[in-house]
């Protein structure tokens, strides 16, 4: 074999040699297009999911979103409806207002005219009142007939003399009709000082017996003042007809009776022993919001033991009071000297000499006193309010 033929052998050998190498690139390179079109496919179904997923998730915001909507028109028609509801309403409500605002000044204007025929009759009633008012007393007769002279004046039966106080003719026995329909239609003012209140006359007595205003005695025995029932603690307070200070006793609660229970120890001296009478100052207190006052005298030797309400006699009966005179440091039930009163409290508008309660003599009194080092003892009282009274 020649040199050219073994040098183109050696050219094949190399030519076989690249075409195999080169097959073998391409199988890989095959084999790498395949798992990139494997890569590819499996790349294309995860996006082809995703793409479901996202539009399924989309699909449902989408619907959520909508049914939002939904609601918020519902709402909107909703509220369109109410504010065109309210739109009527306000205009009713403005139609009302103008037909009451007429109607109040209508009732405006009656009233007015109403005031003006008051403040008109007030001025008659006022004319007629000093008309038929006495000249002397300067009072209105509450009672008739009224007394009335030839020439029309008139005067109260307390103050009628022979002669009119106004024009000094003869009164003679004229009574005047038309003064006591006056008196039987208008109201009287309280005939106290500091009452101001006003009633018809046929309420004007029954109203003076319970007035808080009202005149009443001092309860002192020594004491002749007359002041009104307002006024009566500061008097007492303010005079040597009692002690300063006005005890306030609370509510106790015994076998469910609200009551107050009290002890005062006093002294009688010396000179109040051996005297024919004497007087006590008085002791003051206050249970639920009346006044009290502990009246003790010493009159033809017995010791007058009395305890008196600042009411009436109508609101007296509706009390109950204990009172015991004994020995001084003990309480009155285990005295060995005692001398007890129950019934109910005397009214301040009661006569002073017609004080009720307990009376103890002279020997009884030395039957304490012999207890005792001193001339002293004890008042113990109580006082409750009768139940549904």
């Amino acid at each position: 074999m020649g040199p050219k033929r073994i040098k183109m052998l050696k050219v094949e050998e190399n030519y076989e040699e690249e075409l195999a190498a080169s097959k073998a690139g391409l199988d890989d390179k095959n084999e790498e297009i395949e798992a990139l079109k494997v890569k590819a496919t499996n790349d294309l179904k995860k996006h082809a999911q995703t793409i479901e997923t996202f539009k399924s998730k989309m699909n449902t915001a989408l619907e959520v979103k909508n049914e939002e909507i939904e609601t918020i028109k519902e709402e909107m028609e909703t509220i369109e409806k109410k504010a065109a509801n309210d739109l009527k309403n306000h205009e009713k409500t403005v139609q009302n207002f103008a037909l009451m605002k007429n109607d109040d000044k209508t009732e405006i204007d009656n009233l007015k005219r109403k005031l003006q025929e008051l403040v008109k009759a007030k001025n008659i009633v006022d004319q007629l009142k000093e008309k038929i008012e006495c000249p002397v007393c300067f009072e209105i007769p509450h009672t008739g007939p009224v007394p009335v002279c030839r020439n029309g004046h008139f005067v109260c039966n307390e103050c009628k003399a022979e002669a009119c106080p106004t024009c000094r003719v003869n009164m003679g026995s004229g009574k005047s009709l038309l003064a006591m329909t006056v008196v039987e239609n208008i109201d009287h003012r309280c005939k106290f000082i500091d009452c101001e209140e006003f009633f018809p006359v046929d309420e004007i007595e029954k109203h003076a017996k319970v007035c808080a205003h009202r005149s009443v005695s001092c309860p002192c025995s020594k004491c002749d003042v007359k002041v009104g029932l307002s006024k009566l603690l500061a008097h007492l307070n303010n005079s040597d007809c009692s002690y300063d200070s006005q005890v306030i006793l609370k509510k106790t609660s015994l076998i469910e009776k609200v009551s107050a229970v009290k002890t005062l120890t006093l002294n009688a001296s010396e000179q109040r022993r051996y005297v024919k009478s004497a007087v006590y100052r008085l002791n003051t207190f206050t249970f639920e919001d009346i006044s009290f006052c502990i009246f003790i005298e010493k009159r033809e030797w017995l010791y007058h033991f009395s305890l008196v309400m600042f009411a009436s006699e109508e609101e007296c009966s509706k009390y109950k009071i204990e009172m015991a005179v004994h020995e001084p440091n003990v309480s009155s039930e285990d005295t060995e000297v005692s001398f007890k009163y129950c019934g109910k409290p005397c009214s301040i508008d009661v006569d002073k000499k017609e004080f009720h309660g307990l009376t103890v003599d002279a020997q009884g009194m030395e039957q304490i006193w012999s207890k005792s080092t001193t001339l002293a003892f004890s008042v113990s009282f109580s006082v409750r309010k009768i139940p549904n009274s």
